[in-house]
């Protein structure tokens, strides 16, 4: 008797921690193509560094502050089969610019760099967070004097 009720105790003990394994096992985490894709991106801050010289001689960081309002409405929605719609959002800056155009994007192998060619020319971008609901990318350019800036773009999903 007392064998059964010590086997019946030990099949309890070890359906009660399956269960309780189970219960806890996390989901498989989305992959970046599943972040980025099929919801819109709204840019939300945008900083370049070694500040920005401009016209008036006055260097800048905060490139979102000098944006119009038409061009912080703009959306991007990132499509599973590898295309990029860009809309002008709610205004326009240009009455006449289309609201929406489309490009293309990709990956590199190892996801890190996210590249997007719009009028036959590429930008690539490092992904420095892809998360659910924001997305950090730097980008960088070259002047004509040779100073290299990265601007470093926040994005919001949408």
């Amino acid at each position: 008797m007392k064998t059964i009720f010590r086997m019946k105790a030990l099949l309890a003990a070890v359906l009660a921690f399956g269960l309780l394994f189970t219960s806890c096992k996390k989901d498989d985490d989305p992959t970046p193509t599943e972040l980025l894709t099929e919801k819109a991106w709204k840019l939300t801050a945008q900083v370049v560094s070694p500040p920005l010289p401009t016209e008036n001689g006055t260097l800048v960081t905060d490139l979102y502050a000098q944006y119009a309002a038409c061009v912080k409405d703009d959306l991007a929605t990132f499509r599973d089969n590898g295309t990029v719609l860009f809309d002008e959002g709610a205004s326009k800056c240009v009455s006449t610019d289309p609201q929406t155009v489309t490009g293309i994007w990709a990956f590199n192998t190892t996801e890190t760099v996210l590249s997007v060619t719009l009028d036959g020319e590429t930008t690539s971008y490092d992904i420095l967070t892809l998360e659910d609901k924001k997305m950090v990318v730097d980008e960088e350019f070259t002047d004509f004097d040779g100073i290299t800036y990265t601007i470093t773009s926040t994005y919001s999903r949408q």
